[in-house]
């Protein structure tokens, strides 16, 4: 299942969050890093990733949690999501 991540961090913790993002710290299985943004205007990392379940998922929050507040929300791709959408607007219908 594919997730999107906002993770806040304290600025003083920038330092932290850069050495530990780049020395590969979550290279765990079970997660898929499929994308990963930087907020330049503020203290927040954007993060697109699949989880294999709901272990593989509280393992990569929780890895990050002493430098930060992550926020986890299910996504899905838009083409995907309207697909899904109209057939169960039918349904309801």
């Amino acid at each position: 299942m594919l997730f999107m991540a906002i993770f806040s961090y304290a600025p003083e913790d920038r330092k932290q969050v850069i050495e530990r993002g780049m020395g590969g710290v979550e290279k765990e299985s079970g997660v898929k890093i499929l994308g990963e943004w930087l907020d330049l205007s503020g203290h927040r990392v954007f993060r697109l990733f699949e989880a294999e379940d709901d272990v593989h998922l509280a393992a990569s929050v929780f890895n990050w949690s002493d430098l930060g507040v992550a926020e986890i929300i299910p996504v899905m791709e838009t083409e995907k999501a309207l697909k899904f959408l109209k057939r169960t607007s039918k349904k309801t219908g």
